[in-house]
């Protein structure tokens, strides 16, 4: 057999046994979180092992329901773990590891379904509200994707474009995490905003408390924030992350980063080049800047989302500048 064509059985081999492998230890991970060994620091190592790869977050809610449903499984159910005083650790721990490994048996033998996974998107210029089971509301915005997990121990969002006003129902039992790459807003309760480019991540607080953590480190006020902690901010606050700055804390009127809601583009001061990338979020027809001088002109006001020809209009009243509409863009030049 040639090595070319071993090559897709030796990936698929150590795909099957990288799955394994997470769903064995998402069953250790149960066991352990309902043992009486349960820390601080082991619930810290329990999150950071569940951000490490989307399977280790699948595997987790898997074993999660075929914990809770113990032994309601036909002829294979196992019954809940009840520690007891006179039990030595050494034979717990065996114990432990063997329903640990049965557990991961049964999900992945059972092939069940633990966990209610949905993704929502919208194309551009449409927005889209989004009631979850728990009572949670996402409003997606313009050209935004993302991915619902809910199960009874964790509530997970993966927000893989775009952007969304998140309104979390009160559930101390279950945490809301957010992830847009690299970064993790985990909210109890609150309204807050996350934005998430290639390039740069803001999540702004409207009400209540988030933490936001991010992979590289960030800075909370002008202090750098050691990696794995958490910053939490205040309503009002917002957090940006970009590829090529520090991340940066700042209070942006929330009038202006929530506009969206109403159909507006609401811009202050806002450099042209920065005002027509807004702009073009929400309208199939592309405004473009032909003279790069033009990039630094200042715009301010409050423009209709999907109205490009409308914000062209009034730039070039203001700044003295000739539209030319080309097919499905306008163009901008002095």
């Amino acid at each position: 057999m040639s090595t070319k064509s071993t090559k897709p059985m030796e990936l698929a081999q150590r795909g099957n046994t990288d799955e394994r492998r997470s769903r064995a230890e998402a069953a250790v991970w149960m066991v352990r979180l309902y043992g009486d060994g349960r820390t601080p620091e082991f619930e810290r190592a329990l999150r950071e092992w569940l951000a490490a790869h989307p399977q280790n977050a699948r595997h987790f809610d898997e074993i999660t329901q075929v914990w809770d449903l113990g032994g309601q499984i036909t002829g294979r159910g196992l019954p809940r773990m009840r520690a007891s005083p006179a039990t030595r650790p050494g034979i717990r721990w065996i114990w432990a590891v063997a329903a640990s490994l049965a557990l991961a048996a049964i999900a992945g033998g059972l092939g069940y379904r633990a966990w209610d996974e949905t993704h929502f998107a919208t194309g551009r210029g449409e927005q889209r509200l989004v009631r979850l089971q728990d009572g949670s509301r996402v409003t997606l915005n313009s050209s935004t994707r993302l991915q619902v997990i809910l199960s009874r121990s964790l509530r997970h969002v993966r927000l893989e474009r775009g952007e969304a006003l998140f309104e979390v129902a009160q559930d101390a039992a279950r945490p809301f995490i957010v992830s847009a790459g690299s970064h993790e807003i985990t909210a109890l309760g609150t309204s807050f905003v996350v934005r998430y480019e290639a390039d740069r991540t803001a999540v702004t607080l409207v009400e209540g408390k988030v933490q936001v953590s991010d992979d590289e480190g960030f800075l909370s006020d002008t202090t750098r924030v050691p990696r794995h902690e958490a910053a939490v901010l205040r309503p009002g606050e917002r957090m940006t992350f970009t590829t090529q700055t520090p991340p940066r804390l700042d209070a942006p009127r929330i009038e202006a980063v929530t506009a969206w809601r109403r159909g507006e583009v609401l811009l202050d001061y806002t450099p042209l080049s920065d005002a027509v990338v807004e702009m073009n979020r929400y309208d199939t027809r592309q405004l473009v800047i032909d003279d790069p001088a033009l990039a630094s002109l200042s715009v301010s006001g409050v423009y209709r989302g999907g109205d490009s020809i409308g914000f062209a209009r009034g730039v070039a009243d203001l700044h003295g500048l000739t539209i030319r509409e080309e097919g499905s863009r306008i163009h901008l030049s002095r």
